[in-house]
């Protein structure tokens, strides 16, 4: 059985990306269904993949009803492998047009002791489904400008010393006349 390679890439992030292996007999429903697992999707939600060919033409459109080209649970990675699709789009928020692109990158040896379809390897966080945007706040650094003053955490300057000079000895918070 050919097992295809899949990567999962955010139209708006360098950084998130996902890599599955699949057999090709899996129907785009399964693995739909699995990939929303996977990102933590709610899986109540319309869906349609969007298919492109090498040139980058959409050729094809698959979602839970038949839209022409056919329907998630009759399409199989052989199928759009054999349209020639090397590219789909999973339009997960139909009214926003967010997309997770997933491209064929190839064919993998099948390895019988694995169980398919299976996470090969992965960079980011899930997107959030119904977040306004994508952040990779995971991998952001805050740049400061050079005039910008440095950042004091320390905002209570007189627990160093108190009134009299004295350092301060945290006692725990007991009073004298509890000890006894």
């Amino acid at each position: 059985m050919k097992i295809y390679k899949i990567k999962a890439t955010v139209p708006v992030s360098r950084v998130f990306m996902r890599e599955w292996a699949v057999r090709a007999d899996m129907n785009l429903f399964r693995f739909n269904k699995f990939i929303l697992g996977e990102l933590c999707f709610s899986t109540d939600q319309m869906v349609i993949y969007r298919a492109y060919d090498a040139s980058g033409k959409c050729t094809s459109q698959y979602g839970l009803f038949d839209l022409g080209d056919g329907t998630l649970d009759r399409i199989t990675f052989a199928d759009v492998a054999g349209r020639e699709q090397v590219r789909f789009d999973l339009v997960y928020d139909l009214r926003s047009k967010r997309t997770i692109n997933l491209s064929i990158e190839g064919e993998m040896e099948e390895d019988p002791r694995r169980s398919y379809p299976l996470l090969i390897a992965e960079k980011g966080h899930n997107p959030g489904q119904f977040a306004d945007k994508y952040e990779d706040y995971l991998y952001e650094n805050p740049v400061r400008g050079a005039g910008a003053p440095a950042i004091d955490f320390d905002d209570d300057e007189e627990d160093e010393d108190d009134e009299d000079g004295q350092e301060e000895i945290y006692d725990g918070g007991l009073e004298d006349d509890t000890l006894d």
